[in-house]
Protein backbone atom coordinates (compact mmCIF):
# COMPACT_ATOMS: atom_id res chain seq x y z
CA UNK A 1 0.00 0.00 0.00
CA UNK A 2 2.86 2.39 0.88
CA UNK A 3 4.67 1.78 -2.39
CA UNK A 4 1.48 2.08 -4.45
CA UNK A 5 0.76 5.46 -2.91
CA UNK A 6 4.37 6.57 -3.41
CA UNK A 7 4.34 5.43 -7.03
CA UNK A 8 1.07 7.28 -7.62
CA UNK A 9 2.43 10.50 -6.15
CA UNK A 10 5.67 10.31 -8.17
CA UNK A 11 3.77 9.44 -11.35
CA UNK A 12 1.46 12.42 -10.81
CA UNK A 13 4.38 14.82 -10.33
CA UNK A 14 6.17 13.49 -13.41
CA UNK A 15 2.95 13.85 -15.40
CA UNK A 16 2.59 17.47 -14.26
CA UNK A 17 6.23 18.20 -15.16
CA UNK A 18 5.77 16.68 -18.63
CA UNK A 19 2.48 18.58 -19.10
CA UNK A 20 4.18 21.82 -17.99
CA UNK A 21 6.98 21.14 -20.49
CA UNK A 22 4.43 20.85 -23.32
CA UNK A 23 2.78 24.10 -22.19
CA UNK A 24 6.22 25.76 -22.00
CA UNK A 25 6.94 24.66 -25.60
CA UNK A 26 3.55 25.96 -26.74
CA UNK A 27 4.17 29.39 -25.19
CA UNK A 28 7.61 29.58 -26.78
CA UNK A 29 6.16 28.83 -30.20
CA UNK A 30 3.56 31.54 -29.70
CA UNK A 31 6.32 33.88 -28.42
CA UNK A 32 4.47 34.42 -25.19
CA UNK A 33 7.68 35.00 -23.28
CA UNK A 34 6.12 36.07 -19.98
CA UNK A 35 3.91 32.98 -19.87
CA UNK A 36 6.82 30.75 -20.90
CA UNK A 37 9.01 32.13 -18.09
CA UNK A 38 6.22 31.52 -15.58
CA UNK A 39 5.71 27.94 -16.76
CA UNK A 40 9.50 27.34 -16.75
CA UNK A 41 9.65 28.52 -13.14
CA UNK A 42 6.73 26.26 -12.34
CA UNK A 43 8.57 23.31 -13.90
CA UNK A 44 11.66 23.97 -11.78
CA UNK A 45 9.50 24.25 -8.69
CA UNK A 46 7.84 20.90 -9.42
CA UNK A 47 11.24 19.30 -10.06
CA UNK A 48 12.52 20.78 -6.78
CA UNK A 49 9.50 19.35 -4.88
CA UNK A 50 10.08 15.92 -6.47
CA UNK A 51 13.77 15.97 -5.56
CA UNK A 52 12.91 17.05 -2.01
CA UNK A 53 10.47 14.16 -1.70
CA UNK A 54 13.00 11.66 -3.05
CA UNK A 55 15.83 13.08 -0.92
CA UNK A 56 13.67 12.88 2.20
CA UNK A 57 12.77 9.25 1.52
CA UNK A 58 16.39 8.43 0.59
CA UNK A 59 17.56 10.05 3.86
CA UNK A 60 15.14 7.98 5.93
CA UNK A 61 16.10 4.83 4.01
CA UNK A 62 19.80 5.49 4.60
CA UNK A 63 19.06 6.20 8.27
CA UNK A 64 17.25 2.87 8.55
CA UNK A 65 20.03 0.93 6.78
CA UNK A 66 22.71 2.59 8.93
CA UNK A 67 20.78 1.57 12.05
CA UNK A 68 20.83 -2.04 10.88
CA UNK A 69 24.41 -1.90 9.63
CA UNK A 70 25.86 -0.38 12.82
CA UNK A 71 23.46 -2.22 15.15
CA UNK A 72 22.11 1.09 16.44
CA UNK A 73 18.48 0.28 17.14
CA UNK A 74 17.83 3.43 19.18
CA UNK A 75 16.94 5.44 16.07
CA UNK A 76 13.38 6.75 15.73
CA UNK A 77 11.37 7.93 12.73
CA UNK A 78 8.95 10.84 12.85
CA UNK A 79 5.34 9.89 12.19
CA UNK A 80 2.93 12.80 11.59
CA UNK A 81 -0.17 10.61 11.16
CA UNK A 82 -0.82 11.91 7.68
CA UNK A 83 -1.75 9.96 4.59
CA UNK A 84 1.50 10.72 2.82
CA UNK A 85 3.69 7.87 1.56
CA UNK A 86 6.63 9.15 3.63
CA UNK A 87 4.61 8.83 6.81
CA UNK A 88 3.58 5.27 5.98
CA UNK A 89 7.18 4.45 5.08
CA UNK A 90 8.39 5.80 8.43
CA UNK A 91 5.81 3.64 10.20
CA UNK A 92 7.20 0.58 8.38
CA UNK A 93 10.81 1.53 9.27
CA UNK A 94 9.90 2.08 12.93
CA UNK A 95 8.01 -1.20 13.10
CA UNK A 96 10.98 -3.05 11.58
CA UNK A 97 13.42 -1.42 14.06
CA UNK A 98 11.15 -2.28 16.99
CA UNK A 99 11.07 -5.86 15.82
CA UNK A 100 14.86 -5.97 15.45
CA UNK A 101 15.16 -4.46 18.93
CA UNK A 102 12.84 -7.08 20.42
CA UNK A 103 14.70 -9.88 18.65
CA UNK A 104 18.06 -8.64 19.90
CA UNK A 105 16.73 -8.29 23.43
CA UNK A 106 15.36 -11.84 23.28
CA UNK A 107 18.64 -13.13 21.85
CA UNK A 108 20.67 -11.42 24.56
CA UNK A 109 18.30 -12.78 27.21
CA UNK A 110 18.65 -16.32 25.82
CA UNK A 111 22.42 -15.94 25.63
CA UNK A 112 22.58 -14.80 29.24
CA UNK A 113 20.34 -17.72 30.24
CA UNK A 114 22.55 -20.31 28.54
CA UNK A 115 25.71 -18.68 29.89
CA UNK A 116 24.28 -18.90 33.40
CA UNK A 117 23.54 -22.59 32.91
CA UNK A 118 27.04 -23.23 31.55
CA UNK A 119 28.55 -21.41 34.53
CA UNK A 120 26.66 -23.57 37.01
CA UNK A 121 27.50 -26.92 35.39
CA UNK A 122 29.65 -29.32 37.39
CA UNK A 123 31.52 -30.09 34.16
CA UNK A 124 34.38 -27.87 33.05
CA UNK A 125 33.74 -26.18 29.68
CA UNK A 126 36.39 -24.29 27.72
CA UNK A 127 36.22 -22.96 24.15
CA UNK A 128 39.02 -21.83 21.81
CA UNK A 129 38.93 -19.91 18.55
CA UNK A 130 41.13 -20.85 15.60
CA UNK A 131 44.05 -18.82 17.00
CA UNK A 132 43.97 -20.75 20.28
CA UNK A 133 42.54 -17.91 22.37
CA UNK A 134 40.08 -18.90 25.12
CA UNK A 135 36.71 -17.35 24.20
CA UNK A 136 34.74 -18.95 27.01
CA UNK A 137 35.37 -20.91 30.22
CA UNK A 138 32.99 -21.57 33.12
CA UNK A 139 33.54 -21.49 36.88
CA UNK A 140 34.29 -25.21 37.06
CA UNK A 141 37.17 -24.74 34.61
CA UNK A 142 38.64 -22.05 36.83
CA UNK A 143 38.27 -24.30 39.90
CA UNK A 144 39.77 -27.26 38.08
CA UNK A 145 42.85 -25.24 37.02
CA UNK A 146 43.13 -22.98 40.07
CA UNK A 147 46.10 -20.64 40.10
CA UNK A 148 46.97 -21.24 36.44
CA UNK A 149 46.52 -18.62 33.76
CA UNK A 150 44.32 -20.14 31.09
CA UNK A 151 43.67 -17.48 28.48
CA UNK A 152 45.32 -19.36 25.61
CA UNK A 153 45.69 -22.98 24.58
CA UNK A 154 49.46 -22.74 25.13
CA UNK A 155 48.85 -22.14 28.85
CA UNK A 156 47.59 -25.72 29.18
CA UNK A 157 50.92 -27.18 28.07
CA UNK A 158 52.31 -26.54 31.56
CA UNK A 159 49.21 -28.03 33.20
CA UNK A 160 49.10 -31.39 31.41
CA UNK A 161 50.88 -32.51 28.28
CA UNK A 162 48.15 -35.11 27.62
CA UNK A 163 45.42 -32.48 27.83
CA UNK A 164 47.44 -30.07 25.67
CA UNK A 165 47.82 -32.77 22.98
CA UNK A 166 44.06 -33.36 23.02
CA UNK A 167 43.42 -29.63 22.56
CA UNK A 168 45.81 -29.65 19.58
CA UNK A 169 44.34 -32.77 18.05
CA UNK A 170 43.15 -32.08 14.50
CA UNK A 171 40.30 -34.60 14.65
CA UNK A 172 36.91 -32.97 14.31
CA UNK A 173 35.08 -34.50 17.26
CA UNK A 174 35.71 -37.27 19.76
CA UNK A 175 35.96 -38.45 23.37
CA UNK A 176 39.36 -38.76 25.04
CA UNK A 177 40.77 -39.77 28.43
CA UNK A 178 43.76 -38.21 30.15
CA UNK A 179 45.31 -37.40 33.53
CA UNK A 180 45.56 -33.90 34.97
CA UNK A 181 47.16 -32.74 38.23
CA UNK A 182 44.65 -32.39 41.06
CA UNK A 183 44.77 -30.60 44.38
CA UNK A 184 46.03 -33.68 46.23
CA UNK A 185 46.76 -36.23 43.50
CA UNK A 186 46.44 -36.79 39.75
CA UNK A 187 42.90 -37.11 38.46
CA UNK A 188 41.49 -39.03 35.50
CA UNK A 189 39.19 -36.95 33.31
CA UNK A 190 37.07 -37.49 30.22
CA UNK A 191 37.41 -34.82 27.53
CA UNK A 192 34.74 -34.46 24.85
CA UNK A 193 35.45 -32.28 21.82
CA UNK A 194 32.76 -30.48 19.82
CA UNK A 195 32.91 -28.03 16.93
CA UNK A 196 30.68 -24.99 16.61
CA UNK A 197 30.53 -22.30 13.93
CA UNK A 198 29.87 -18.78 15.24
CA UNK A 199 29.68 -15.95 12.67
CA UNK A 200 31.55 -18.10 10.18
CA UNK A 201 34.41 -18.84 12.61
CA UNK A 202 35.09 -22.34 13.89
CA UNK A 203 35.08 -22.66 17.70
CA UNK A 204 36.56 -25.71 19.46
CA UNK A 205 34.52 -26.56 22.57
CA UNK A 206 35.79 -29.04 25.18
CA UNK A 207 33.91 -30.46 28.17
CA UNK A 208 36.06 -31.95 30.92
CA UNK A 209 34.49 -34.33 33.45
CA UNK A 210 36.12 -35.92 36.45
CA UNK A 211 35.83 -39.70 36.10
CA UNK A 212 36.98 -40.84 39.52
CA UNK A 213 34.76 -38.42 41.40
CA UNK A 214 31.62 -39.62 39.60
CA UNK A 215 32.64 -43.28 39.94
CA UNK A 216 33.27 -42.80 43.65
CA UNK A 217 29.81 -41.29 44.11
CA UNK A 218 28.16 -44.25 42.37
CA UNK A 219 30.32 -46.77 44.25
CA UNK A 220 29.50 -45.18 47.60
CA UNK A 221 25.78 -45.24 46.81
CA UNK A 222 26.00 -48.88 45.70
CA UNK A 223 27.93 -49.92 48.81
CA UNK A 224 25.53 -48.06 51.08
CA UNK A 225 22.59 -49.87 49.48
CA UNK A 226 24.39 -53.23 49.66
CA UNK A 227 25.43 -52.74 53.29
CA UNK A 228 21.87 -51.75 54.20
CA UNK A 229 20.45 -54.92 52.64
CA UNK A 230 23.16 -57.17 54.11
CA UNK A 231 22.70 -55.65 57.56
CA UNK A 232 18.98 -56.31 57.32
CA UNK A 233 19.49 -59.94 56.26
CA UNK A 234 22.19 -60.65 58.86
CA UNK A 235 20.20 -59.07 61.68
CA UNK A 236 17.14 -61.09 60.68
CA UNK A 237 19.23 -64.26 60.94
CA UNK A 238 21.17 -63.40 64.09
CA UNK A 239 18.35 -61.99 66.24
CA UNK A 240 16.51 -65.33 66.76
CA UNK A 241 19.84 -67.16 67.10
CA UNK A 242 20.86 -64.94 70.02
CA UNK A 243 17.43 -65.18 71.64
CA UNK A 244 17.14 -68.94 71.27
CA UNK A 245 20.72 -69.45 72.43
CA UNK A 246 19.89 -67.63 75.66
CA UNK A 247 16.76 -69.77 76.06
CA UNK A 248 18.65 -73.05 75.53
CA UNK A 249 21.42 -71.89 77.84
CA UNK A 250 18.88 -71.15 80.58
CA UNK A 251 17.20 -74.55 80.15
CA UNK A 252 20.55 -76.39 80.28
CA UNK A 253 21.62 -74.50 83.41
CA UNK A 254 18.32 -75.43 85.06
CA UNK A 255 18.78 -79.11 84.15
CA UNK A 256 22.37 -78.98 85.37
CA UNK A 257 21.34 -77.54 88.74
CA UNK A 258 18.61 -80.17 89.13
CA UNK A 259 20.53 -83.08 87.63
CA UNK A 260 20.55 -85.09 90.93
CA UNK A 261 16.92 -84.30 91.79
CA UNK A 262 14.99 -85.14 88.56
CA UNK A 263 15.46 -86.75 85.15
CA UNK A 264 14.68 -84.59 82.03
CA UNK A 265 11.43 -85.56 80.37
CA UNK A 266 10.87 -85.98 76.60
CA UNK A 267 8.98 -82.71 76.51
CA UNK A 268 11.90 -80.87 78.09
CA UNK A 269 14.33 -82.46 75.63
CA UNK A 270 11.99 -81.54 72.73
CA UNK A 271 11.92 -77.96 74.02
CA UNK A 272 15.71 -77.95 73.62
CA UNK A 273 15.75 -79.64 70.21
CA UNK A 274 13.26 -77.19 68.61
CA UNK A 275 15.31 -74.02 69.22
CA UNK A 276 18.48 -75.85 68.16
CA UNK A 277 16.79 -76.71 64.86
CA UNK A 278 15.85 -73.04 64.42
CA UNK A 279 19.43 -72.03 65.16
CA UNK A 280 20.68 -74.58 62.64
CA UNK A 281 18.24 -73.24 60.01
CA UNK A 282 19.35 -69.65 60.61
CA UNK A 283 23.03 -70.60 60.42
CA UNK A 284 22.30 -72.40 57.16
CA UNK A 285 20.64 -69.22 55.83
CA UNK A 286 23.72 -67.21 56.75
CA UNK A 287 25.90 -69.78 54.96
CA UNK A 288 23.69 -69.49 51.87
CA UNK A 289 23.96 -65.69 52.06
CA UNK A 290 27.75 -65.92 52.26
CA UNK A 291 27.82 -68.37 49.31
CA UNK A 292 25.68 -66.08 47.20
CA UNK A 293 27.94 -63.17 48.08
CA UNK A 294 30.91 -65.28 46.97
CA UNK A 295 29.15 -66.00 43.66
CA UNK A 296 28.64 -62.27 43.11
CA UNK A 297 32.25 -61.49 43.95
CA UNK A 298 33.78 -64.31 41.89
CA UNK A 299 31.72 -64.39 38.70
CA UNK A 300 33.60 -66.29 36.00
CA UNK A 301 35.01 -64.47 33.00
CA UNK A 302 32.77 -64.37 29.93
CA UNK A 303 33.71 -66.64 27.03
CA UNK A 304 32.77 -64.60 23.97
CA UNK A 305 31.57 -66.25 20.76
CA UNK A 306 29.22 -65.51 17.86
CA UNK A 307 25.81 -67.15 18.16
CA UNK A 308 22.25 -66.78 16.89
CA UNK A 309 20.23 -65.24 19.70
CA UNK A 310 16.97 -66.39 18.04
CA UNK A 311 18.00 -70.03 18.40
CA UNK A 312 18.85 -69.41 22.05
CA UNK A 313 15.38 -67.93 22.62
CA UNK A 314 13.70 -70.85 20.84
CA UNK A 315 15.50 -73.39 23.04
CA UNK A 316 14.61 -71.39 26.14
CA UNK A 317 10.88 -71.21 25.28
CA UNK A 318 10.75 -74.98 24.63
CA UNK A 319 12.17 -75.71 28.08
CA UNK A 320 9.89 -73.19 29.82
CA UNK A 321 6.72 -74.71 28.34
CA UNK A 322 7.40 -77.94 30.20
CA UNK A 323 8.85 -76.33 33.33
CA UNK A 324 6.01 -73.83 33.80
CA UNK A 325 2.84 -75.52 32.40
CA UNK A 326 0.49 -72.91 33.91
CA UNK A 327 2.06 -70.06 31.94
CA UNK A 328 1.67 -69.47 28.22
CA UNK A 329 4.95 -68.62 26.49
CA UNK A 330 5.04 -66.81 23.15
CA UNK A 331 8.14 -66.38 21.01
CA UNK A 332 8.28 -63.38 18.64
CA UNK A 333 11.17 -63.14 16.16
CA UNK A 334 11.69 -60.05 14.00
CA UNK A 335 13.89 -61.93 11.53
CA UNK A 336 15.29 -65.40 11.03
CA UNK A 337 18.74 -64.74 12.43
CA UNK A 338 20.19 -62.13 14.79
CA UNK A 339 23.85 -62.60 15.64
CA UNK A 340 25.30 -61.60 19.01
CA UNK A 341 28.87 -61.68 20.30
CA UNK A 342 28.66 -62.73 23.96
CA UNK A 343 28.79 -65.74 26.29
CA UNK A 344 25.73 -67.88 25.33
CA UNK A 345 25.66 -69.76 28.65
CA UNK A 346 25.67 -66.55 30.64
CA UNK A 347 23.03 -64.92 28.42
CA UNK A 348 20.83 -68.01 28.83
CA UNK A 349 21.24 -67.77 32.62
CA UNK A 350 20.10 -64.13 32.47
CA UNK A 351 17.00 -65.09 30.45
CA UNK A 352 16.28 -67.92 32.91
CA UNK A 353 16.55 -65.58 35.90
CA UNK A 354 14.26 -62.95 34.34
CA UNK A 355 11.68 -65.54 33.25
CA UNK A 356 11.74 -67.17 36.69
CA UNK A 357 11.15 -63.76 38.28
CA UNK A 358 8.26 -63.10 35.84
CA UNK A 359 6.64 -66.50 36.52
CA UNK A 360 6.87 -66.03 40.29
CA UNK A 361 5.33 -62.58 39.93
CA UNK A 362 2.48 -64.05 37.86
CA UNK A 363 1.87 -66.77 40.45
CA UNK A 364 1.87 -64.21 43.27
CA UNK A 365 -0.50 -61.82 41.52
CA UNK A 366 -2.80 -64.63 40.37
CA UNK A 367 -3.07 -63.14 36.88
CA UNK A 368 -5.64 -64.73 34.61
CA UNK A 369 -4.24 -66.28 31.44
CA UNK A 370 -0.70 -65.74 32.67
CA UNK A 371 1.60 -65.22 29.70
CA UNK A 372 5.22 -64.33 29.01
CA UNK A 373 6.40 -62.98 25.64
CA UNK A 374 10.03 -63.38 24.60
CA UNK A 375 10.70 -61.05 21.69
CA UNK A 376 13.98 -61.03 19.74
CA UNK A 377 14.39 -57.84 17.71
CA UNK A 378 16.77 -55.02 16.83
CA UNK A 379 16.92 -51.44 18.06
CA UNK A 380 15.48 -49.15 15.38
CA UNK A 381 17.99 -46.36 16.05
CA UNK A 382 21.24 -48.21 16.76
CA UNK A 383 20.44 -51.46 14.94
CA UNK A 384 21.60 -53.44 18.00
CA UNK A 385 20.15 -56.83 19.11
CA UNK A 386 17.50 -56.69 21.82
CA UNK A 387 15.68 -59.39 23.80
CA UNK A 388 12.48 -58.28 25.49
CA UNK A 389 10.78 -60.43 28.16
CA UNK A 390 7.24 -59.17 28.78
CA UNK A 391 4.72 -60.50 31.31
CA UNK A 392 1.11 -59.54 32.00
CA UNK A 393 1.46 -59.51 35.78
CA UNK A 394 0.58 -56.79 38.27
CA UNK A 395 3.80 -54.83 37.70
CA UNK A 396 6.29 -53.53 40.26
CA UNK A 397 5.81 -50.51 42.52
CA UNK A 398 8.15 -47.53 42.33
CA UNK A 399 10.02 -48.33 45.55
CA UNK A 400 10.85 -51.87 44.42
CA UNK A 401 11.86 -50.60 40.96
CA UNK A 402 14.66 -48.52 42.50
CA UNK A 403 16.02 -51.48 44.48
CA UNK A 404 15.25 -54.52 42.36
CA UNK A 405 18.80 -54.77 40.97
CA UNK A 406 20.48 -54.30 44.37
CA UNK A 407 22.13 -57.54 45.58
CA UNK A 408 20.10 -59.43 48.25
CA UNK A 409 17.09 -57.15 47.93
CA UNK A 410 13.87 -59.14 47.58
CA UNK A 411 10.17 -58.77 48.37
CA UNK A 412 9.54 -62.53 48.25
CA UNK A 413 9.72 -64.92 51.15
CA UNK A 414 12.54 -67.51 51.13
CA UNK A 415 14.39 -65.65 48.35
CA UNK A 416 17.90 -64.23 48.64
CA UNK A 417 17.51 -61.53 45.95
CA UNK A 418 20.58 -62.35 43.91
CA UNK A 419 19.13 -63.38 40.53
CA UNK A 420 18.45 -60.00 38.94
CA UNK A 421 21.53 -58.27 40.40
CA UNK A 422 23.70 -61.12 39.12
CA UNK A 423 21.95 -60.91 35.74
CA UNK A 424 22.73 -57.20 35.41
CA UNK A 425 26.37 -57.88 36.31
CA UNK A 426 26.53 -60.62 33.67
CA UNK A 427 25.09 -58.29 31.02
CA UNK A 428 27.72 -55.67 31.83
CA UNK A 429 30.46 -58.27 31.45
CA UNK A 430 29.01 -59.09 28.06
CA UNK A 431 29.02 -55.42 27.00
CA UNK A 432 25.27 -55.17 27.38
CA UNK A 433 22.59 -53.78 29.67
CA UNK A 434 19.59 -55.13 31.53
CA UNK A 435 16.79 -52.61 31.99
CA UNK A 436 13.27 -52.66 33.41
CA UNK A 437 10.09 -50.93 32.28
CA UNK A 438 7.05 -51.50 34.47
CA UNK A 439 3.93 -49.96 35.96
CA UNK A 440 1.39 -51.18 38.47
CA UNK A 441 -1.36 -53.31 36.91
CA UNK A 442 0.35 -53.10 33.51
CA UNK A 443 2.93 -55.90 33.71
CA UNK A 444 6.70 -55.70 33.42
CA UNK A 445 9.18 -55.65 30.55
CA UNK A 446 12.83 -56.62 31.05
CA UNK A 447 15.11 -55.75 28.15
CA UNK A 448 18.50 -57.29 27.34
CA UNK A 449 20.43 -54.82 25.17
CA UNK A 450 23.66 -55.80 23.42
Amino acid sequence: MVFKQFRLQVSLRVFLIVLSAFIFSFFLQKELIANAVFVFALIWYQVWLLLQKLNSIAFDLRKFLDSINYDDLTQTFTINNTNEAKDDLNKTFQKALNRFRDKRSQRESDLQFYKSIAQQLDTAIVAFDTSGKVVFSNKTTKRLFTGVKSSHVLDFEDISEELFNIFNNKDEEGIYHCTIPGMYASERVVVQKMLLYVKGEMIHVYSISRVEEEVEKVEIQAWEALISVLTHEIMNAIAPVASLSDTVKGELEYLKDNYDKEVPTKEEISDLISPMETISHRVSSLSTLAENFRVLAHLRESQFEHFNVNKLCEEAVESYQSTYPNVKFELQLQQESILVTADPLQIRSVIDAVVKNAVEELETSGAERASVIIRSTQDENKNKPIIRIIDNGSGIDSEAQNKIFIPFYTTKKDHVGIGLSLSRQIMRRNNGRLTLKTALNEGSEFTLRF
